[in-house]
């Protein structure tokens, strides 16, 4: 796309492949997991409850980048559209990475049985 007063008006790759890094770890969470399984035949439990926090750490991390990555890229003139869904995105990921998370408490840290 051209530029609109020397701004660019597109989100450039970097910030499009920031934006989809915490859902790529968000489902190797749940594939980890087995699902948030009880007991996951996938992998260990060093692997599946540390490993697991860990990623949904990074994720957290990485959508908060995205997110000011899109607010700093956001042209002043022109559409903003694609911006505000980037950072719509980047807040989702971190909502449910957070939500992976408490699951990961509830199911595997915090079981009574």
């Amino acid at each position: 796309m051209a530029d609109y007063m020397g701004e660019k008006t597109k989100p450039s790759k970097t910030l499009l492949i920031v934006t989809f890094i915490p859902i790529i770890l968000n489902v190797l969470v749940f594939i980890v997991t087995d699902g948030f399984n009880v007991h996951p035949h996938l992998a260990s439990p060093f692997i599946y409850l540390i490993g697991s926090f860990v990623m949904l750490v990074i994720a957290i991390f990485v959508a908060f980048i995205g997110y000011t990555m899109a607010k700093d890229e956001e042209p002043e003139w022109g559409s903003k559209l694609q911006f505000k869904i980037i950072q719509a995105l980047n807040i989702l990921w971190v909502l449910i990475s957070i939500v992976f998370a408490l699951m990961l408490v509830f199911v595997y840290l915090l079981r009574v049985a």
